[in-house]
C-alpha cells in the first residue's frame, strides 16, 4: 500500500505516550499482592506473596516488552487454581502506587520499598572525609607574612648586573 502522506514525517504523531496518572487497581478474588524477590529470566521471577508463600511468578504475555518489573517491585499476581506454587504477574505498581497501598494497610508494614531506604541511611557514609569549620588563629598568619618576606629579601640580593 503507497504511502499516500508522503515521507518519514507521517510517523511522528504516530507514538502517543499517557504520562497520566495511573490508577490504583486493586486486588480482586483469586489475586494477591507480592514482591518481587529473584529474576530468573525469560520473563520468570521468584517472588513473595503477602499470604505468606514464596511462589514463581510468570509475567503474562500481555505485559513483556511493554512494562519492566525489577527486583523489590511490588506487583499483583494472580494465583492458579490448579497449581499453588506458580503465578502469573498481571499488574505492577510504581513507588507512589505502592506507597498509596501500604497507607491503606493492603500490604504488610514489615515490607519496606527502595525508595524509603534511598536517602535515609543510619550508618555515616562520608567515607572518611572530616569537615571542620576551624578558621585559622591570627598568629598563623603572621607566620605566612614572615615566610613572604624571606621570600622578597631573596630577590632584593640578586643584581643583574653581576650576571
Amino acid at each position: 500500500m503507497p504511502n499516500i502522506k508522503g515521507g518519514k514525517k507521517h510517523k511522528r504523531n504516530k507514538k502517543q505516550n499517557n504520562f497520566g496518572e495511573k490508577t490504583l487497581r486493586l486486588k480482586d478474588e483469586g489475586q494477591e499482592y507480592a514482591q518481587i524477590k529473584k529474576c530468573n529470566g525469560n520473563c520468570r521471577f521468584d517472588v513473595l506473596c503477602f499470604d505468606g508463600k514464596e511462589r514463581k511468578a510468570i509475567m503474562c504475555g500481555k505485559m513483556r516488552k511493554k512494562k519492566f518489573v525489577h527486583t523489590n517491585d511490588i506487583v499483583l499476581v494472580s494465583i492458579r487454581e490448579w497449581q499453588d506454587s506458580i503465578c502469573d504477574i498481571i499488574d505492577n505498581y510504581d513507588v507512589n502506587l505502592a506507597r498509596k497501598l501500604k497507607d491503606k494497610g493492603l500490604i504488610p508494614k514489615s515490607i519496606n520499598l527502595d525508595v524509603d531506604n534511598q536517602y535515609s541511611s543510619d550508618d555515616d557514609d562520608n567515607l572518611g572525609i572530616v569537615f571542620s569549620t576551624n578558621l585559622p588563629d591570627s598568629s598563623d598568619d603572621e607566620k605566612l607574612e614572615k615566610v613572604d618576606s624571606d621570600e622578597n629579601s631573596t630577590d632584593e640580593d640578586i643584581d643583574v648586573s653581576d650576571i
